[in-house]
């Protein structure tokens, strides 16, 4: 007599196998966001620079204003 096929409940390592090519698309939007992130705090220091330069009635660098214009 020839046993039944009984399947098991799925383990982590086939769902790995299967779905393996998802960890690129996941890769490049876990790099896009971590990208966006330094991009706003790299302007929230720019824009900080600026107010600090404000309040104490000195004119900004060129390049300073260059950078939060691009």
């Amino acid at each position: 007599m020839i046993a039944p096929l009984i399947e098991g409940p799925p383990h982590m390592a086939d769902l790995f196998r299967d779905f393996w090519w998802l960890l690129f698309p996941m890769g490049f939007m876990a790099q896009a966001g971590f990208r966006a992130w330094l991009d706003y705090r790299a302007r929230q220091e720019v824009v900080r620079t600026l107010r600090e330069l404000a309040d104490a009635g000195r004119e900004p660098p060129a390049a300073l204003v260059a950078q939060m214009q691009r």
